[in-house]
Order: structure tokens, then C-alpha cells, then sequence
């Protein structure tokens, strides 16, 4: 794949080439320190808030308190917004994810609660179903004294955090937990183990994230290879019949990526089963655009996007 790929916005094509290739194998460290550096070197910092809290959420059973990051923008509003940060299950941490939290609150005039979910492969799944869950839950029940309308939330996460997003999305219908949630916003998402998608194949090396490095995050995840859990709705989520149950979503996709095409059929099979569920694909877009504000118009006009569905969804 060249710098001039005619499937690349030009921005993504300068931007890409700005990153460089990563390793399909990389060590767990090199991943992460990676990550820390692409995040130094091309994230600007977000807007400033009102006020940026350390909490920490009661974990499931045994687990231990799950680190919970709340930003509350001016105006303190009453909705918000419970963010699941990507990075392959392996990568990502509250401060890599902070100037991306303060642009949704700010955006979406909601307060925003990003979620520090144990990583793999230190703490495998379902670790972090778990303390997502936990997050959420806590939130929830803490919603007077955190001054939030607990009608008024959405879930949402990027990549590896949508995919958690919809596993804790489906944990609670099951469970009949209550309130419900507002919405799912899901960016990007995780949604199968096939790794055997059009996009997959059309995109396979060379736009940032390859299907050799989702299939390591994979591993990392699940210590097996991810077709081996094929039945497991909850790693599979894209194969689950109970979709039409879940909150009304918004779905992000970016048009050159592996993950496009298991995110867009994730909308057809929400709505083959009576749920609903909106799509935007931003073309010309690489995994993880998201991130890169300063760089990508494509991202701004994404979160304006999804700040307006937000904002419907809560009322």
C-alpha cells in the first residue's frame, strides 16, 4: 500500500505515514509503549473543564475498585457519558483517552466517565466485561450525589471499548438491570472473532491496524485464537440473537479499516431483529481516526455527530 492509496483520504495518507508500519507480533511492552507514543506525538490536548475527578467504582465480587475518570464540563449537565477506551483489550489507559473524553463532554454537553478496565494479557477476559460492568453500575446507583440523570446515559467505546460496550450492554438486559440505558454509541467496534470479513481482506496490511495485530490482540485477550470461541455471544457479539433487545445505537465506521465491515453488519443484524440502529461511515478513514482531531477533519466531524445523537438520545 503506497502513501497515495486513491481508498485514503489525503490526511489519513499524511497521518499514516507519519505513524509508520507496526508489527503484526509485537511484545505486550512495545504495543503499549507505542501507543503512549502515537498518543504523545499526534493527540493535542483537550478542552479544559469545569472539573476532572479520580473515582473509583466498587468491582464485581472479589475484583478489585475499578479507576473511574469523570469530567464534568461547564453548566454540570445532567446527562452523560460512560466511555470504554480502545487499544486491542492490551492498550489504552485513562490518560491516553483523556483529551479524547474531554472533547465528547464538551461536544455533547454531558458529564463523561471514562472506564480503567483492567488490560489483557495480565487480566484476561472476561476481566474486563467485568469492570466495565462494575463502572456503569456504580455510576448508575452514584447518579444523585454525581449529579447525572440516570435515564439520561449512554454507553460508548472505541474499537476493543465498543466491543465491551456491547458486551456489558447485553450482560445488563439479561440481568433486567435498571434504568436502562439511553443509547450505545460504538465506534469502530469489535464485533466478531471470524477475522474473515471483505474489509478484513481489502485492508489486511498496511493502514495502521492489520488483521496479523487484531489477531495478536486477540490472543492477548483470550489466550486461544478467537475462532475457538465462536459461540460465545458475549466474544461474538455479531452472532448473538438478541440484538433487536439492545439500546438504540449509533454506529461509527471508518472506511479504511479491517473492522468496517463487522461494524456495518452489526447494524443490519440489529435491525433484522427489530432494534434500532443508525450507521455513519466516514471514508477514507483509517482505524483509530478518531483519536486525531488535530490531524483528521474526519474526526471532528465524527464527534459532532456523535455528540448530536447523544443529545437526541438523552433528551
Amino acid at each position: 500500500m503506497s502513501q497515495t492509496d486513491s481508498r485514503l483520504h489525503p490526511q489519513s495518507a499524511a497521518l499514516l505515514a507519519e505513524m509508520g508500519s507496526r508489527p503484526g507480533s509485537p511484545s505486550v511492552e512495545l504495543a503499549r509503549a507505542g501507543h503512549e507514543l502515537l498518543t504523545a506525538n499526534l493527540v493535542a490536548p483537550g478542552p479544559a473543564m469545569a472539573r476532572v475527578e479520580e473515582l473509583r467504582m466498587a468491582g464485581i465480587g472479589a475484583n478489585p475498585p475499578v479507576a473511574v475518570r469523570r469530567f464534568v464540563p461547564e453548566g454540570a449537565p445532567r446527562r452523560a457519558i460512560v466511555y470504554l477506551h480502545g487499544g486491542g483489550w492490551v492498550t489504552g489507559t485513562l490518560d491516553t483517552y483523556d483529551a479524547l473524553c474531554r472533547e465528547l463532554a464538551r461536544r455533547a454537553d454531558a458529564q463523561v466517565f471514562s472506564v480503567g478496565y483492567r488490560l489483557a494479557p495480565e487480566a484476561p477476559s472476561p476481566a474486563a466485561f467485568d469492570d466495565c460492568e462494575a463502572a456503569l453500575a456504580g455510576v448508575l446507583s452514584d447518579a444523585p450525589a454525581l449529579g447525572i440523570d440516570p435515564g439520561r446515559v449512554v454507553l460508548a467505546g472505541d474499537s476493543a471499548g465498543g466491543h465491551l460496550a456491547l458486551g456489558v450492554a447485553r450482560r445488563r438486559r439479561h440481568a433486567g438491570a435498571a434504568p436502562p440505558l439511553a443509547g450505545l454509541v460504538l465506534i469502530y467496534p469489535v464485533t466478531d472473532v471470524g477475522l474473515d470479513s471483505a474489509s478484513m481482506t481489502e485492508f489486511e496490511s498496511g493502514f495502521y491496524l492489520s488483521r496479523d495485530l487484531m489477531l495478536w490482540f486477540w490472543r492477548q485477550f483470550l489466550g486461544t485464537d478467537p475462532q475457538d470461541r465462536g459461540d460465545d455471544p458475549e466474544l461474538a457479539p455479531l452472532r448473538a440473537a438478541d440484538l433487536g433487545s439492545l439500546p438504540p445505537s449509533f454506529v461509527v465506521t471508518a472506511g479504511c479499516d479491517i473492522l468496517r465491515d463487522e461494524g456495518e453488519a452489526l447494524v443490519e443484524r440489529i435491525r433484522q431483529q427489530g432494534g434500532r440502529s443508525e450507521l455513519l461511515r466516514v471514508p477514507g478513514m483509517l482505524h483509530g481516526f478518531i483519536r486525531f482531531g488535530s490531524r483528521i477533519d474526519g474526526a471532528g466531524e465524527a464527534l459532532a455527530a456523535i455528540a448530536d445523537r447523544v443529545r437526541k438520545l438523552t433528551g
